[in-house]
């Protein structure tokens, strides 16, 4: 019956039941094209027998400014073009409750974030578990233990005329640049908004950054295990093509640091996307240190290692936070040499 449901699904292009049974969230998926967008649309349901807090960070539920899903037209994957957002571990305020039985569905423009320019059957895939907490659990969520529920949903749509499909928004406009500085061990940051005190702050951890990277020593040791996992020749490669695109952005290319911006949030430290040479800075990260700290601290250096590693080595978000970095390391390597914050930590205990 599931096969013929399938079968049903591809030809219709609907939704695709492929869930997982047993787990307490399921998702269902529908997409379609309308004048010059593709828009999905997002269900989610509390299959469990009691309330659940599901988390909406890293979910359509907050938008289109995480990596959740995978689109490929003809087996051919299609590269994410959104914003990467860097942030602290989630609070309450990030939960919506779903009561036992509930549903909760939003609809996002997938063109917004990937660029669909070719005629051809695409599969939409759901990439990433869903987070919640039951009712108990929440009063816990300090403890960083959420629990994950596994999703894998995907739906087939066939699309034509896809040239008059609008193109992903890319970085947001900002105002001109306000000031510029050179800097002897790199090449120049400018500064777009913010006040002196704030610009300063984000210049120094950019220094220390300039001075720093040089500091770091990749190969077979025990700093490489924690934050990368097990050694391969091949993923030690990848590590040192991160760090030298980082380099080599910071000492050839004048970066700019915008203060704010319209994905700046409560609990973002900033944000960048991939191939760029911006970096937006939200409120909370004035508020950190500029030198790297111990293990886990949260420093402006720290932060800026992560967003130049998007913007620069093309490095994703799979887990954020020093604890889950590690548990990264040691289950899925090849998954930690991709990782953002994998490199912040290892950068600053390199120091």
């Amino acid at each position: 019956m599931k096969t013929l449901l399938s079968l049903f699904c591809l030809v219709t292009y609907l939704t695709c039941a492929l869930s997982a049974n047993g787990w307490p969230v399921s998702l269902d998926m529908a997409c379609n094209k309308a004048l010059s967008a593709v828009a999905c649309t997002f269900e989610f349901t509390n299959d469990a027998n009691e309330n659940l807090y599901l988390l909406k960070r890293g979910t359509p539920l907050e938008g289109l400014i995480s990596r959740f899903i995978t689109v490929s037209v003809a087996g051919s994957p299609i590269e994410y073009d959104g914003p990467f957002v860097h942030r602290l571990p989630p609070t309450k305020d990030e939960f919506v409750l779903l009561k036992a039985g509930e549903s909760i569905s939003t609809t996002v423009q997938i063109t917004d974030a990937f660029s669909i320019d070719t005629d051809g059957l695409y599969t939409v895939q759901y990439s990433r578990p869903l987070q919640y907490l039951s009712v108990d659990e929440m009063s816990e969520l300090s403890n960083g233990l959420i629990m994950e529920s596994t999703v894998q949903e995907s739906i087939h749509i066939y699309l034509e005329d896809t040239r008059v499909l609008l193109k992903p928004r890319g970085p947001e406009e900002t105002d001109k640049v306000d000031y510029t500085v050179n800097i002897e061990s790199c090449s120049s940051a400018s500064f777009v908004g913010g006040t002196a005190a704030n610009n300063k702050g984000t210049l120094d951890a950019h220094k220390k950054l300039c001075s720093g990277i040089d500091k770091v020593n990749i190969g077979n040791n025990t700093l490489y295990v924690k934050w990368f996992g097990a050694f391969t020749s091949a993923r030690e490669t990848k590590v040192k093509d991160v760090y030298k695109k980082i380099r080599d952005g910071l000492a050839g290319k004048t970066v700019t640091y915008v203060n704010g911006g319209s994905h700046c949030a409560p609990r973002m430290y900033g944000y960048t996307w991939k191939g760029v040479t911006k970096v937006h800075v939200c409120d909370l990260f004035y508020t950190f240190p500029v030198s790297c700290g111990s293990p886990g601290t949260y420093t402006k250096e720290f932060g800026l290692i992560h967003e130049w590693s998007h913007a620069f080595g093309y490095t994703d978000d799979v887990v954020y936070g020093s604890s889950q970095s590690q548990d990264l390391a040691k289950t899925n390597p090849d998954k930690a040499v991709k990782n953002a914050d994998s490199y912040g930590w290892h950068y600053c205990e390199s120091q």
